[in-house]
């Protein structure tokens, strides 16, 4: 099995816990992005992807961090208001023996292997707002981006202005920015949900009912709950999704490094002895 295929089975057993975890404590959940797409058009994993992306309401979501210790053991659900030096703002669901090591600019980003879980928040009833709502989210995503991620950026300026950024302090207060935009209507039911840190920014604006009520979709060798309106949610996100992208544009995340056999904190001990010799 080449290295590729241990991860996509690394992460679908992860998927599995996740899925009886959920089942267990009567937690709603869905396939989003590329694995709800994944799950319509190919089955399983799209090929070149090399993650997985859950969504769920609020309230779950939540709920699902309130029960975190009860997951079994040698899992974790991590977010930026538990686990120290985390920088996302939503939940990585880790395998805690092993040791994935992700890249963004020239930032290392360390943590075991992963599931991506998001909270799908209230945006209003009217969609143009609520996309307006988003544009501005997605400038203060930008300046959080800038504040975390090191490195060059595509063009001088916006190089100089991530390093302008750079001389804030990291706080895990910045991750609450951007939800701070919708924060009004977390206990009022709306026409409107967002994934406040999907990577489509205004086109995560969809129906309250494209969500609907969850539906279990074929995923390789086994199912996962999706959303009920796949194809307007995945014509909404991607456009013509059932046409693969261009050869080009295929790939998945910048993997520096990924040890199976590892512990990450246990990683990050022996990285931390090693400066210090």
């Amino acid at each position: 099995m080449g290295n590729e295929d241990t991860l996509k089975a690394k992460l679908l057993d992860m998927a599995k816990v996740f899925h009886e975890f959920c089942t267990e404590h009567g937690l709603t959940y869905f396939m989003i992005g590329g694995t709800m797409l994944g799950a319509v058009r190919h089955k399983g994993f799209i090929p070149w992807d090399d993650d997985m992306d859950f969504g769920m309401l609020r309230k779950d979501y939540d709920r699902m961090m309130q029960l975190r210790a009860q997951l079994p053991q040698g899992y974790s659900f991590n977010d930026y208001k538990t686990a120290e030096g985390y920088k996302y703002g939503f939940c990585k669901m880790y395998d805690e023996n092993t040791t994935y090591i992700e890249s963004a600019q020239d930032t290392r980003l360390i943590g075991g292997v992963f599931i991506d879980i998001f909270p799908l928040d209230n945006i209003g009833d009217d969609r143009k707002r609520a996309e307006n709502t988003m544009r501005k989210i997605r400038r203060r995503k930008w300046i959080i981006n800038g504040i975390y991620q090191k490195g060059k950026r595509t063009t001088l300026i916006k190089t100089l202005g991530t390093k302008a950024l750079q001389i804030l302090p990291e706080t895990p207060r910045w991750f609450d920015w951007p939800y701070k935009l919708v924060k009004k209507y977390k206990d009022v039911p709306t026409k409107y949900i967002t994934n406040v840190y999907g990577v489509a920014n205004e086109r995560e604006v969809i129906p309250l009912d494209f969500v609907g009520t969850p539906k279990l979709y074929d995923f390789e060798d086994t199912q996962f709950y999706g959303v009920e309106k796949y194809d307007e949610y995945l014509t909404r996100i991607y456009g013509d999704y059932m046409t693969p992208p261009p050869e080009d544009k295929r790939g998945g995340h910048s993997i520096c490094f990924v040890d199976y056999d590892t512990p990450y904190k246990e990683y990050i001990r022996k990285e931390q002895r090693k400066r210090k010799e």
